[in-house]
Parts: structure tokens; C-alpha cells; sequence
């Protein structure tokens, strides 16, 4: 162990060993710990760990049983008795009124009570020694007075030796509380436990949405630990409607929606898989056709007129639903029954420059053999 003491309200919480928070910056590069895993407390000791004297102790001298505690729930604050043999002169019964003033705030006859609520957390210190783990590695008082909620140890900074790589348990369960079915404990009233942004760009912004689905493809483990695999298929089902993303009446606007912003559909749904199957069980469109064994049409009326013009302007939104064949099936019988030229009037002028410059278009219709298409062209 090392040869500083702790103060109450560290080794109190000291019982920890990593906090899923909220590191932000505050004075002297000091972190802020999550209020969710480390509750406020209301710390009303005189204490000053910089003290010569009290640099000479080791750890245990003050916080006795701090090697053995293998519970976040025990307490580890120094009782009087651990002050005795170097303050009995102060202390003991009878010495004066200002007795308890000397460690306590307040007024004399009427000090101020602490408050050390329990870490959410689970802890063992004994295991932590056992590995050799100083005090000092986890709670850097070294230049502390009364040692606060900042000297607690952060999830960062546990991961020195708990991240990938390292020796010790990298489960989430590990040190955070769980629920029966294993998964975290992430609601404690005041508001929802999230994970930190630097962990795998898990941090549930207002981007996660988007992002979610990278982090969930190359960690899914880590979703794991909160989430279950039915809320996924819920809401990638359609069966949660996810009001923040979309509105209620969605359905019946994407259409449009999705003709005025397709990238932006794109950035969550591909067009080849999600709206093709969504379209297929509804019994909007098949692969083949744009009409339904039950009569529905996907596509509005006098589509066929228009269908050239969108065709140039978004191929790729076309090619979601259709193959080329269905192209071919009505523009390559050109000559015989039924069939639509795609050129328009006046294309023979342009059809050398066309073949040259995509002859795969042509080919689909004229055959594969360039030259006696150069030689129609002339």
C-alpha cells in the first residue's frame, strides 16, 4: 500500500474502481465524475492530506479495513478511534468545547453531518490489493487537503487496466450494477446511466441514431450489456415507431419524403434490401413488375408517361425495385409487337456519340456485336 492516508470522503467511495460518466473538463484538467454513479455528497470534515505528518502514513493507518473490503457498500470512513492515537490530546471526553470543531464544521455544540451516499457500483479493494494495486493508483491525493468526489477514480482511467489488452475483466458487469437477466442497470431515477463519447463512439448523441448501426456491427457485445436483441428487431421491424425520427403519419408521406431526399433515407435504409422487402410483404411490388397479385400499384397514375424523366433523374431509386430486364421486356422489342422505342425524335444524329460513349447501353438491346452497331450509326 503507499505510504499516503486518504481521506474520508475518497476512500469512502474509493470502493470503486471505474464510473461510466460524464468526463468533462473542470479547473487543473481535473475530471468530473457522474452524479448517477458517484452521488453528490456533502463532505463537512477538516482534513488536509498534504500535511507532513500525515504524508508519513500509510492508507490503512486512517482507513482501516480498506485492504480487506470486498463491498462497494462498506464504510470506509475513519471513525474517531483512528484518530485517537495521534489526536487523543483533542479528542478525548472533557478536552474543551471545541472537541468535535477540530475535525467537524460547524458552529461549537451544532457541527455539520457528512453525507457519503453509496457508489452504484461493485467493488472489491481486497482484490484490487491482492493484484498489487497502490491507493495512490486510483485516488491521487497526494497535494489534496480534504479529498473530494474529483479524486475519485474515472472509467478512463480504469481502463488503463481494464481496456482491451490488459489483464483485467473488460465486462461492463464487471464493475456496473446489473439487472437479473444480466444486462446494466442503466435507470436510477434522476435520469439514464450513458455510456462515456470516447468509448468505441458509443456516446448516445444526437448522431447515435445514425451511427448506432456502425458501432453495433463492430461491438455488438457492448450493446449487449443494456440492450436486447428484441429491441432491435422492434424498431428495425417497424414495430416501435421511433417519434424523434420519424412522425406518426410517416408511412403514408415517405413516399414523397423519399423521392425529394433520397440520400438522406440512404444514410439509415438501403433501398435494395429495407424498402424492397418492406414493399414486397405489403404487397406493393414485386421485382418483376410494379403491380401487385392483389391489384395494388407502387406507382402513381400516368406514371408510364413520367417514368422516363425520373428514370434519367434517379436510375439508382429505379434500380431499388427493378432489373434490367424489366426495362428490356417493353424498350428492347422494338419493330415487333408492342415495342416503345427509348429514343426520341431525332436520335439517329446522335446514336454514333451515344455508342461511343456507353456502348453497354445499347448492347442490351441491339446485340453485341459493336460493329454492325457502328455501321447502323453512320
Amino acid at each position: 500500500m503507499s505510504s499516503r492516508c486518504l481521506s474520508a470522503a475518497v476512500l469512502f467511495v474509493a470502493l470503486l474502481g471505474t464510473g461510466l460518466g460524464l468526463a468533462v473538463g473542470q479547473g487543473r484538467g481535473r475530471a468530473l465524475r457522474s452524479d448517477i454513479v458517484y452521488p453528490p455528497q456533502r463532505i463537512a470534515i477538516r482534513m488536509d492530506h498534504s500535511h507532513p505528518s500525515h504524508r508519513r502514513l500509510r492508507c490503512v493507518r486512517c482507513h482501516d479495513g480498506a485492504t480487506r473490503s470486498a463491498r462497494s457498500a462498506d464504510r470506509l470512513v475513519p471513525r474517531e478511534t483512528a484518530c485517537n492515537p495521534c489526536h487523543a490530546g483533542e479528542t478525548r471526553a472533557g478536552s474543551g468545547a471545541g472537541r468535535c470543531e477540530l475535525c467537524h464544521l460547524g458552529a461549537p455544540g451544532s457541527v455539520v453531518t457528512s453525507s457519503f451516499p453509496l457508489p452504484r457500483l461493485t467493488f472489491s479493494h481486497a482484490l484490487h490489493a491482492r493484484e498489487g494495486v497502490g491507493c495512490l493508483v486510483c485516488h491521487d491525493v497526494t497535494d489534496a487537503t480534504v479529498a473530494t468526489r474529483g479524486h475519485l477514480p474515472t472509467m478512463r482511467s480504469c481502463f488503463r487496466c481494464h481496456g482491451e489488452g490488459a489483464s483485467a475483466p473488460l465486462t461492463c458487469g464487471a464493475c456496473h450494477r446489473q439487472l437479473p437477466d444480466g444486462r446494466l442497470r442503466v435507470e436510477w431515477g434522476e435520469r439514464r446511466m450513458l455510456p462515456p463519447s470516447w468509448l468505441y463512439g458509443a456516446d448516445h448523441d444526437r448522431d447515435f441514431l445514425v451511427r448506432h448501426r456502425w458501432v453495433a456491427a463492430d461491438r455488438g457485445a457492448l450493446c449487449a450489456e443494456c440492450h436486447t436483441e428484441r429491441e432491435c428487431v422492434d424498431c428495425h421491424d417497424g414495430r416501435a415507431n421511433v417519434r424523434r425520427v420519424h412522425r406518426g403519419d410517416f408511412l403514408t408521406t415517405h413516399a414523397a419524403m423519399a423521392q425529394r431526399d433520397v440520400p438522406r433515407c440512404a444514410s439509415c435504409h438501403t433501398t435494395q434490401r429495407f424498402c424492397t422487402e418492406c414493399h414486397a410483404r405489403l404487397g406493393l411490388a414485386t421485382v418483376s413488375s410494379p403491380a401487385s397479385a392483389a391489384g395494388r400499384r407502387f406507382h402513381p397514375p400516368l406514371w408510364v408517361e413520367a417514368h422516363g424523366a425520373e428514370a434519367r433523374r434517379s436510375m439508382t431509386q429505379c434500380s431499388s425495385c427493378h432489373v434490367e430486364r424489366d426495362c428490356v421486356a417493353c424498350h428492347g422489342a422494338v419493330g415487333r409487337s408492342g415495342g416503345i422505342s427509348p429514343h426520341p425524335p431525332g436520335f439517329a444524329s446522335r446514336c454514333a456519340a451515344a455508342l461511343a460513349r456507353n456502348a453497354r447501353a445499347c448492347v442490351t438491346c441491339h446485340g453485341s456485336d459493336l460493329a454492325a452497331l457502328r455501321a447502323r450509326c453512320r
